[in-house]
Protein backbone atom coordinates (compact mmCIF):
# COMPACT_ATOMS: atom_id res chain seq x y z
CA UNK A 1 0.00 0.00 0.00
CA UNK A 2 1.67 3.53 -0.81
CA UNK A 3 2.26 6.46 1.75
CA UNK A 4 -0.88 8.25 0.46
CA UNK A 5 -3.27 4.87 0.50
CA UNK A 6 -1.54 4.30 4.39
CA UNK A 7 -2.03 7.93 5.53
CA UNK A 8 -5.78 8.55 4.45
CA UNK A 9 -6.50 5.48 6.34
CA UNK A 10 -5.14 7.45 9.65
CA UNK A 11 -7.06 10.18 9.12
CA UNK A 12 -10.23 8.60 8.64
CA UNK A 13 -9.68 6.59 11.67
CA UNK A 14 -8.72 10.21 13.79
CA UNK A 15 -12.17 11.57 12.86
CA UNK A 16 -14.09 8.55 13.77
CA UNK A 17 -12.61 8.81 17.06
CA UNK A 18 -12.95 12.07 17.73
CA UNK A 19 -16.45 12.18 16.39
CA UNK A 20 -17.35 9.41 19.23
CA UNK A 21 -15.12 11.67 22.15
CA UNK A 22 -17.23 14.42 20.69
CA UNK A 23 -20.77 12.21 21.48
CA UNK A 24 -19.70 11.26 24.46
CA UNK A 25 -18.61 14.66 25.98
CA UNK A 26 -21.61 15.70 24.07
CA UNK A 27 -23.53 13.24 26.09
CA UNK A 28 -22.14 13.99 29.24
CA UNK A 29 -23.27 17.66 29.38
CA UNK A 30 -26.62 16.49 28.67
CA UNK A 31 -26.62 14.43 31.98
CA UNK A 32 -24.97 17.51 33.65
CA UNK A 33 -27.81 19.71 32.13
CA UNK A 34 -30.37 17.48 32.95
CA UNK A 35 -29.22 17.53 36.20
CA UNK A 36 -29.14 20.65 37.19
CA UNK A 37 -32.05 20.86 35.98
CA UNK A 38 -33.49 17.85 37.77
CA UNK A 39 -32.31 19.84 40.85
CA UNK A 40 -33.72 22.92 40.03
CA UNK A 41 -37.08 21.67 39.67
CA UNK A 42 -36.61 19.53 43.04
CA UNK A 43 -35.15 22.77 45.08
CA UNK A 44 -37.86 25.11 43.31
CA UNK A 45 -40.32 22.85 45.03
CA UNK A 46 -38.93 22.96 48.50
CA UNK A 47 -39.39 25.52 50.98
CA UNK A 48 -37.29 28.50 51.01
CA UNK A 49 -36.45 29.21 54.76
CA UNK A 50 -34.45 31.55 57.12
CA UNK A 51 -31.99 30.08 59.92
CA UNK A 52 -31.05 31.93 62.98
CA UNK A 53 -28.11 30.83 64.85
CA UNK A 54 -28.60 31.26 68.55
CA UNK A 55 -26.20 33.84 70.35
CA UNK A 56 -25.29 34.76 74.11
CA UNK A 57 -27.06 37.99 75.69
CA UNK A 58 -28.89 39.42 78.19
CA UNK A 59 -32.62 40.64 78.19
CA UNK A 60 -34.24 43.51 78.98
CA UNK A 61 -37.73 44.31 79.83
CA UNK A 62 -39.41 47.45 79.44
CA UNK A 63 -42.48 47.61 81.69
CA UNK A 64 -44.76 50.34 82.14
CA UNK A 65 -47.97 50.57 83.83
CA UNK A 66 -50.48 53.87 84.37
CA UNK A 67 -51.07 55.26 87.54
CA UNK A 68 -52.91 57.83 89.87
CA UNK A 69 -51.58 60.13 92.25
CA UNK A 70 -53.46 59.59 95.78
CA UNK A 71 -53.11 61.23 99.39
CA UNK A 72 -50.51 59.50 101.54
CA UNK A 73 -52.18 60.11 104.21
CA UNK A 74 -55.56 60.81 105.18
CA UNK A 75 -57.47 63.24 108.03
CA UNK A 76 -60.61 63.20 109.73
CA UNK A 77 -62.76 65.91 111.14
CA UNK A 78 -64.30 64.55 114.20
CA UNK A 79 -67.03 65.62 116.55
CA UNK A 80 -69.65 64.71 119.39
CA UNK A 81 -71.38 60.95 118.25
CA UNK A 82 -75.09 60.92 118.43
CA UNK A 83 -75.91 64.68 117.00
CA UNK A 84 -78.33 65.18 114.41
CA UNK A 85 -76.96 66.50 110.99
CA UNK A 86 -79.21 69.74 109.56
CA UNK A 87 -76.52 70.83 106.82
CA UNK A 88 -73.61 69.54 105.04
CA UNK A 89 -71.64 71.92 102.88
CA UNK A 90 -68.94 69.75 101.60
CA UNK A 91 -69.08 66.93 99.63
CA UNK A 92 -66.09 64.18 97.89
CA UNK A 93 -63.74 66.02 95.57
CA UNK A 94 -64.55 70.06 97.18
CA UNK A 95 -61.49 71.34 98.03
CA UNK A 96 -61.48 73.62 101.46
CA UNK A 97 -59.51 76.44 103.21
CA UNK A 98 -58.68 76.44 106.66
CA UNK A 99 -61.90 78.09 108.66
CA UNK A 100 -64.16 76.62 106.18
CA UNK A 101 -67.82 75.68 107.23
CA UNK A 102 -68.13 72.04 107.02
CA UNK A 103 -71.52 70.47 108.45
CA UNK A 104 -74.02 71.52 110.90
CA UNK A 105 -75.77 70.04 113.69
CA UNK A 106 -79.53 70.46 114.48
CA UNK A 107 -79.39 73.59 117.25
CA UNK A 108 -82.58 72.06 118.87
CA UNK A 109 -81.26 68.38 119.12
CA UNK A 110 -78.51 70.09 120.39
CA UNK A 111 -79.72 71.62 122.94
CA UNK A 112 -81.56 68.74 124.76
CA UNK A 113 -78.71 66.67 124.42
CA UNK A 114 -76.62 69.20 126.70
CA UNK A 115 -79.65 69.25 129.43
CA UNK A 116 -79.52 65.82 129.41
CA UNK A 117 -75.76 65.93 129.81
CA UNK A 118 -76.09 68.66 132.53
CA UNK A 119 -78.87 66.38 134.48
CA UNK A 120 -76.49 63.20 134.09
CA UNK A 121 -73.70 65.15 135.32
CA UNK A 122 -75.63 66.59 138.55
CA UNK A 123 -77.12 62.86 139.23
CA UNK A 124 -73.15 61.67 138.78
CA UNK A 125 -71.91 64.38 141.29
CA UNK A 126 -74.63 63.53 144.30
CA UNK A 127 -73.82 59.56 144.24
CA UNK A 128 -69.87 60.54 143.74
CA UNK A 129 -70.70 62.30 146.81
CA UNK A 130 -72.35 59.64 148.78
CA UNK A 131 -69.95 57.51 147.28
CA UNK A 132 -67.35 59.23 149.00
CA UNK A 133 -69.38 59.22 152.54
CA UNK A 134 -69.30 55.15 152.04
CA UNK A 135 -65.78 55.32 151.19
CA UNK A 136 -64.72 57.03 154.48
CA UNK A 137 -67.04 55.12 156.57
CA UNK A 138 -66.00 51.63 154.86
CA UNK A 139 -62.06 52.87 154.89
CA UNK A 140 -62.39 53.19 158.65
CA UNK A 141 -64.17 50.37 159.55
CA UNK A 142 -61.57 48.09 157.63
CA UNK A 143 -58.47 50.16 159.11
CA UNK A 144 -60.12 48.69 162.54
CA UNK A 145 -60.37 45.82 161.41
CA UNK A 146 -56.56 45.46 160.30
CA UNK A 147 -55.73 47.20 163.74
CA UNK A 148 -57.77 44.00 165.37
CA UNK A 149 -56.54 41.83 163.41
CA UNK A 150 -52.83 42.29 164.28
CA UNK A 151 -53.89 43.14 167.93
CA UNK A 152 -55.13 39.32 167.59
CA UNK A 153 -52.06 38.13 166.09
CA UNK A 154 -50.04 39.39 168.88
CA UNK A 155 -52.63 37.77 171.45
CA UNK A 156 -52.04 34.20 169.48
CA UNK A 157 -48.00 34.56 169.95
CA UNK A 158 -48.35 35.67 173.37
CA UNK A 159 -50.63 32.47 174.27
CA UNK A 160 -48.26 29.71 172.05
CA UNK A 161 -45.12 31.25 173.66
CA UNK A 162 -46.99 30.43 176.93
CA UNK A 163 -48.26 27.08 176.09
CA UNK A 164 -45.06 25.92 174.69
CA UNK A 165 -43.04 27.55 178.02
CA UNK A 166 -45.63 25.64 180.26
CA UNK A 167 -44.92 22.15 177.86
CA UNK A 168 -41.45 22.70 178.09
CA UNK A 169 -40.85 23.25 181.94
CA UNK A 170 -43.06 20.13 182.15
CA UNK A 171 -40.90 18.09 180.17
CA UNK A 172 -37.84 19.46 182.10
CA UNK A 173 -39.64 18.23 185.42
CA UNK A 174 -39.97 14.42 184.34
CA UNK A 175 -36.55 14.07 183.01
CA UNK A 176 -35.14 15.30 186.18
CA UNK A 177 -37.59 13.11 187.97
CA UNK A 178 -36.58 10.26 185.83
CA UNK A 179 -32.77 11.09 186.24
CA UNK A 180 -32.92 11.09 189.74
CA UNK A 181 -34.81 7.82 190.33
CA UNK A 182 -32.02 6.35 187.63
CA UNK A 183 -29.44 7.47 190.68
CA UNK A 184 -31.78 5.90 193.27
CA UNK A 185 -32.28 2.87 191.60
CA UNK A 186 -28.59 2.87 191.17
CA UNK A 187 -27.02 3.30 194.69
CA UNK A 188 -29.86 0.09 195.29
CA UNK A 189 -28.31 -1.94 192.82
CA UNK A 190 -24.99 -1.28 194.38
CA UNK A 191 -24.04 -4.69 196.73
CA UNK A 192 -23.62 -2.73 200.13
CA UNK A 193 -23.87 -5.11 203.51
CA UNK A 194 -25.50 -3.62 206.18
CA UNK A 195 -24.61 -2.75 209.52
CA UNK A 196 -25.27 -5.85 211.16
CA UNK A 197 -23.54 -8.04 208.39
CA UNK A 198 -26.27 -9.71 207.71
CA UNK A 199 -28.83 -9.69 204.44
CA UNK A 200 -30.63 -6.01 204.57
CA UNK A 201 -29.34 -4.63 201.36
CA UNK A 202 -30.71 -7.36 199.36
CA UNK A 203 -34.07 -6.15 196.83
CA UNK A 204 -37.07 -8.41 196.95
CA UNK A 205 -38.72 -9.59 193.31
CA UNK A 206 -41.76 -7.64 194.53
CA UNK A 207 -39.78 -4.87 195.36
CA UNK A 208 -37.67 -5.22 191.71
CA UNK A 209 -41.09 -5.29 190.27
CA UNK A 210 -42.21 -1.94 191.60
CA UNK A 211 -39.04 -0.35 190.95
CA UNK A 212 -39.64 -0.63 187.53
CA UNK A 213 -43.25 -0.09 187.45
CA UNK A 214 -42.26 3.43 188.79
CA UNK A 215 -39.32 3.89 185.85
CA UNK A 216 -41.73 2.87 183.20
CA UNK A 217 -44.31 5.49 184.01
CA UNK A 218 -41.67 7.93 184.41
CA UNK A 219 -40.76 7.31 180.89
CA UNK A 220 -43.95 7.71 179.72
CA UNK A 221 -44.26 11.22 181.39
CA UNK A 222 -41.20 12.34 179.57
CA UNK A 223 -41.76 10.94 176.37
CA UNK A 224 -46.36 12.61 176.66
CA UNK A 225 -44.32 15.91 177.89
CA UNK A 226 -41.98 15.69 174.51
CA UNK A 227 -44.93 14.95 172.28
CA UNK A 228 -46.97 17.82 174.19
CA UNK A 229 -43.94 20.17 173.25
CA UNK A 230 -44.18 19.34 170.05
CA UNK A 231 -48.04 19.80 169.46
CA UNK A 232 -47.44 23.06 170.92
CA UNK A 233 -44.63 24.27 168.53
CA UNK A 234 -47.23 23.01 165.58
CA UNK A 235 -50.09 24.74 166.84
CA UNK A 236 -48.39 27.91 167.44
CA UNK A 237 -47.31 27.59 163.96
CA UNK A 238 -50.38 27.13 162.47
CA UNK A 239 -52.17 29.78 164.65
CA UNK A 240 -49.62 32.06 163.60
CA UNK A 241 -50.24 31.49 159.88
CA UNK A 242 -54.24 31.76 160.41
CA UNK A 243 -53.48 35.13 162.42
CA UNK A 244 -51.14 36.47 159.62
CA UNK A 245 -53.56 35.41 156.95
CA UNK A 246 -56.44 37.73 159.19
CA UNK A 247 -54.19 40.04 158.53
CA UNK A 248 -53.81 40.35 154.78
CA UNK A 249 -56.65 39.84 154.22
CA UNK A 250 -57.76 43.14 156.06
CA UNK A 251 -55.21 44.90 154.80
CA UNK A 252 -56.01 43.76 151.47
CA UNK A 253 -59.33 44.76 151.70
CA UNK A 254 -58.34 48.06 152.85
CA UNK A 255 -56.16 48.40 149.42
CA UNK A 256 -58.60 47.52 147.34
CA UNK A 257 -61.71 49.40 148.78
CA UNK A 258 -63.46 51.11 145.92
CA UNK A 259 -62.73 54.67 146.31
CA UNK A 260 -64.66 57.53 144.59
CA UNK A 261 -61.71 58.24 142.46
CA UNK A 262 -62.87 56.41 139.39
CA UNK A 263 -66.42 58.79 139.73
CA UNK A 264 -64.36 61.46 139.87
CA UNK A 265 -62.59 60.66 136.62
CA UNK A 266 -65.96 60.19 134.88
CA UNK A 267 -67.48 63.23 136.34
CA UNK A 268 -64.48 64.99 134.93
CA UNK A 269 -64.52 63.80 131.62
CA UNK A 270 -68.67 64.16 131.57
CA UNK A 271 -67.40 68.18 132.28
CA UNK A 272 -65.07 67.96 129.39
CA UNK A 273 -67.97 66.72 126.95
CA UNK A 274 -70.21 68.87 128.34
CA UNK A 275 -68.26 71.81 127.43
CA UNK A 276 -67.42 70.95 123.99
CA UNK A 277 -70.96 70.71 123.40
CA UNK A 278 -71.69 74.03 124.90
CA UNK A 279 -68.86 75.18 122.67
CA UNK A 280 -70.53 73.96 119.36
CA UNK A 281 -73.88 75.90 120.40
CA UNK A 282 -72.14 79.23 120.70
CA UNK A 283 -70.95 78.67 117.46
CA UNK A 284 -74.52 77.89 116.32
CA UNK A 285 -73.69 73.70 115.76
CA UNK A 286 -71.33 74.81 112.93
CA UNK A 287 -67.80 72.38 112.32
CA UNK A 288 -65.25 74.35 110.85
CA UNK A 289 -62.38 73.02 108.75
CA UNK A 290 -58.55 73.34 111.10
CA UNK A 291 -56.41 73.46 107.47
CA UNK A 292 -56.60 73.52 103.64
CA UNK A 293 -57.18 69.96 101.75
CA UNK A 294 -59.89 68.10 99.62
CA UNK A 295 -62.55 65.88 100.69
CA UNK A 296 -61.60 62.26 99.84
CA UNK A 297 -65.07 61.30 101.47
CA UNK A 298 -68.37 61.88 103.40
CA UNK A 299 -70.23 59.82 105.65
CA UNK A 300 -72.60 62.33 106.81
CA UNK A 301 -76.52 62.47 105.57
CA UNK A 302 -78.59 65.18 106.39
CA UNK A 303 -80.86 64.34 109.31
CA UNK A 304 -79.26 61.33 110.17
CA UNK A 305 -76.87 61.65 113.35
CA UNK A 306 -73.17 61.45 113.97
CA UNK A 307 -70.98 58.26 114.28
CA UNK A 308 -68.57 57.56 116.89
CA UNK A 309 -65.91 58.51 113.82
CA UNK A 310 -64.28 60.94 111.60
CA UNK A 311 -67.78 62.24 109.62
CA UNK A 312 -65.43 63.69 106.73
CA UNK A 313 -62.20 62.48 105.49
CA UNK A 314 -59.72 64.85 103.58
CA UNK A 315 -56.25 64.79 101.95
CA UNK A 316 -54.30 67.93 102.77
CA UNK A 317 -52.55 69.29 99.14
CA UNK A 318 -49.51 69.80 100.84
CA UNK A 319 -49.58 66.90 103.05
CA UNK A 320 -47.86 63.45 101.50
CA UNK A 321 -48.85 61.96 98.22
CA UNK A 322 -48.06 58.70 96.42
CA UNK A 323 -48.67 57.01 93.14
CA UNK A 324 -50.47 53.97 92.89
CA UNK A 325 -49.97 51.95 89.46
CA UNK A 326 -51.09 48.18 88.87
CA UNK A 327 -48.27 45.98 86.45
CA UNK A 328 -49.31 43.03 85.25
CA UNK A 329 -49.02 39.24 86.57
CA UNK A 330 -45.77 38.75 83.90
CA UNK A 331 -44.35 42.20 84.29
CA UNK A 332 -44.78 42.89 88.00
CA UNK A 333 -42.44 39.95 88.74
CA UNK A 334 -39.49 42.03 87.73
CA UNK A 335 -40.03 44.68 90.01
CA UNK A 336 -37.76 44.97 93.54
CA UNK A 337 -38.56 47.32 96.58
CA UNK A 338 -36.06 50.51 95.78
CA UNK A 339 -36.21 49.54 92.12
CA UNK A 340 -35.94 53.29 90.36
CA UNK A 341 -39.02 53.81 88.35
CA UNK A 342 -39.20 56.51 85.70
CA UNK A 343 -42.04 58.80 85.48
CA UNK A 344 -43.78 60.55 83.02
CA UNK A 345 -46.76 63.15 83.84
CA UNK A 346 -48.38 65.90 82.21
CA UNK A 347 -49.75 68.90 84.67
CA UNK A 348 -52.88 70.54 84.67
CA UNK A 349 -51.30 73.40 82.86
CA UNK A 350 -50.02 71.62 80.15
CA UNK A 351 -46.21 71.29 81.47
CA UNK A 352 -44.77 68.04 81.69
CA UNK A 353 -42.34 66.13 84.35
CA UNK A 354 -40.49 63.24 83.99
CA UNK A 355 -37.63 61.66 86.85
CA UNK A 356 -37.03 59.32 88.73
CA UNK A 357 -38.68 57.94 91.72
CA UNK A 358 -37.56 54.63 93.78
CA UNK A 359 -40.48 51.85 94.81
CA UNK A 360 -41.30 52.30 98.23
CA UNK A 361 -44.03 49.57 98.68
CA UNK A 362 -45.00 46.52 96.39
CA UNK A 363 -47.61 43.83 97.34
CA UNK A 364 -49.10 41.08 95.23
CA UNK A 365 -52.61 40.56 94.36
CA UNK A 366 -54.88 37.69 94.66
CA UNK A 367 -55.02 37.71 90.62
CA UNK A 368 -51.03 37.45 90.55
CA UNK A 369 -50.72 41.37 89.52
CA UNK A 370 -48.26 43.99 91.89
CA UNK A 371 -49.18 46.56 93.16
CA UNK A 372 -46.86 49.43 93.42
CA UNK A 373 -46.64 52.58 95.74
CA UNK A 374 -44.14 55.80 95.05
CA UNK A 375 -43.90 58.50 97.54
CA UNK A 376 -43.75 61.58 95.52
CA UNK A 377 -42.93 65.46 96.90
CA UNK A 378 -43.97 67.79 93.80
CA UNK A 379 -46.87 69.60 94.93
CA UNK A 380 -47.95 70.39 91.65
CA UNK A 381 -48.88 67.09 91.01
CA UNK A 382 -52.92 67.31 92.03
CA UNK A 383 -55.08 64.41 93.52
CA UNK A 384 -56.23 61.80 90.95
CA UNK A 385 -54.03 63.16 88.38
CA UNK A 386 -52.74 60.49 86.01
CA UNK A 387 -48.84 59.21 85.77
CA UNK A 388 -47.00 56.88 83.65
CA UNK A 389 -44.38 54.32 85.25
CA UNK A 390 -42.52 52.67 83.76
CA UNK A 391 -39.16 50.05 84.25
CA UNK A 392 -36.31 48.81 82.25
CA UNK A 393 -35.06 45.82 83.91
CA UNK A 394 -31.70 44.10 82.41
CA UNK A 395 -31.66 40.07 83.29
CA UNK A 396 -28.47 37.88 83.13
CA UNK A 397 -26.49 36.97 80.13
CA UNK A 398 -28.37 33.63 78.44
CA UNK A 399 -26.13 31.39 76.42
CA UNK A 400 -28.81 31.28 73.46
CA UNK A 401 -31.03 33.63 72.58
CA UNK A 402 -33.05 33.66 69.47
CA UNK A 403 -36.05 35.79 67.76
CA UNK A 404 -39.27 35.06 70.19
CA UNK A 405 -40.91 33.82 66.66
CA UNK A 406 -38.44 30.86 66.48
CA UNK A 407 -40.01 28.80 69.48
CA UNK A 408 -43.23 27.32 69.26
CA UNK A 409 -45.87 25.21 71.37
CA UNK A 410 -47.47 22.14 71.03
CA UNK A 411 -50.36 23.53 73.18
CA UNK A 412 -49.74 21.23 75.99
CA UNK A 413 -46.98 22.99 78.01
CA UNK A 414 -43.92 22.36 75.66
CA UNK A 415 -42.08 24.40 73.62
CA UNK A 416 -40.04 23.40 70.94
CA UNK A 417 -38.04 24.84 67.54
CA UNK A 418 -37.43 24.05 63.76
CA UNK A 419 -33.41 23.14 63.25
CA UNK A 420 -31.98 23.15 59.87
CA UNK A 421 -29.64 19.83 59.17
CA UNK A 422 -27.37 18.48 56.45
CA UNK A 423 -28.53 15.17 54.98
CA UNK A 424 -27.47 12.70 52.56
CA UNK A 425 -30.42 12.49 49.66
CA UNK A 426 -30.95 11.51 46.33
CA UNK A 427 -29.75 14.53 44.31
CA UNK A 428 -26.85 15.11 47.21
CA UNK A 429 -26.67 16.94 50.51
CA UNK A 430 -29.80 18.73 51.69
CA UNK A 431 -31.39 20.42 54.70
CA UNK A 432 -34.08 18.95 56.66
CA UNK A 433 -36.44 19.87 59.38
CA UNK A 434 -36.36 18.61 62.66
CA UNK A 435 -37.97 19.60 65.99
CA UNK A 436 -35.70 20.11 69.03
CA UNK A 437 -38.35 20.51 72.70
CA UNK A 438 -36.70 23.67 74.81
CA UNK A 439 -36.94 25.18 78.22
CA UNK A 440 -37.68 28.77 77.72
CA UNK A 441 -35.59 30.76 80.45
CA UNK A 442 -37.25 34.14 79.90
CA UNK A 443 -38.43 36.28 76.95
CA UNK A 444 -39.16 39.75 75.73
CA UNK A 445 -41.82 40.53 72.96
CA UNK A 446 -39.01 39.95 70.54
CA UNK A 447 -36.57 37.63 71.96
CA UNK A 448 -36.49 34.34 73.73
CA UNK A 449 -33.69 32.65 76.03
CA UNK A 450 -33.81 28.83 75.53
CA UNK A 451 -32.28 25.94 77.04
CA UNK A 452 -31.87 22.33 75.12
CA UNK A 453 -28.66 19.69 74.84
CA UNK A 454 -28.98 19.66 71.37
CA UNK A 455 -28.33 23.34 70.62
CA UNK A 456 -25.18 24.88 69.92
CA UNK A 457 -24.14 28.34 68.83
CA UNK A 458 -23.67 26.38 65.30
CA UNK A 459 -27.26 25.04 65.06
CA UNK A 460 -29.44 26.65 62.18
CA UNK A 461 -32.88 27.34 64.32
CA UNK A 462 -35.66 28.45 61.98
CA UNK A 463 -36.81 31.69 62.09
CA UNK A 464 -39.25 32.57 59.02
CA UNK A 465 -40.71 30.83 55.47
CA UNK A 466 -42.13 31.20 52.90
CA UNK A 467 -44.27 28.57 52.93
CA UNK A 468 -45.46 25.77 55.94
CA UNK A 469 -43.34 22.48 55.88
CA UNK A 470 -43.71 19.69 58.38
CA UNK A 471 -41.14 18.03 60.11
CA UNK A 472 -38.47 15.61 58.32
CA UNK A 473 -39.64 17.61 55.54
CA UNK A 474 -36.02 19.10 53.30
CA UNK A 475 -36.14 22.65 52.70
CA UNK A 476 -33.93 25.65 50.87
CA UNK A 477 -31.92 27.26 53.02
CA UNK A 478 -31.51 30.76 51.27
CA UNK A 479 -30.03 32.66 54.31
CA UNK A 480 -28.76 32.38 57.56
CA UNK A 481 -29.97 34.95 60.02
CA UNK A 482 -27.47 34.59 62.60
Amino acid sequence: MSNRERFGSAMFLTRGKKAAVIGFFAFLVFMAVCTVAAKGIYRSGLAQVTAQTPYSSSLVHEIKANGTVKQGQEYGVFTESGLRVSAVSVRKGDYFEPGTPLFQVDLGDLQRIIEGKELELEKLRSLWREQLQADQRSDREQRTAVVRSREDYDHTVREADARIDQCRQALDTARQELELYDRFLALLSQDAPGVSGGDAGAVTPEQQYSQQEKRMQLSKEVISCTRALEEAERSKEAALQAAGRAIEDAEGSLASNPSAGAEALDIAWQEKELARLRELMERDGWIYSEAAGRVTECRLAVGERTQDGAGILYAADDGEKIIEAVFTEGSGSYLTLNAELSLKAILPGGSRISGKVPLSFMETLDNGDTLAEVHIEDSEMKIGQNVELSYRAQTENYAACVPVRCVHSDGQGGDYVYVAEEREGILGTEWRVRKVFVTVLDHTDSVAAVESAEITTDTRIIADAAREWNEGDAVRLISNGG
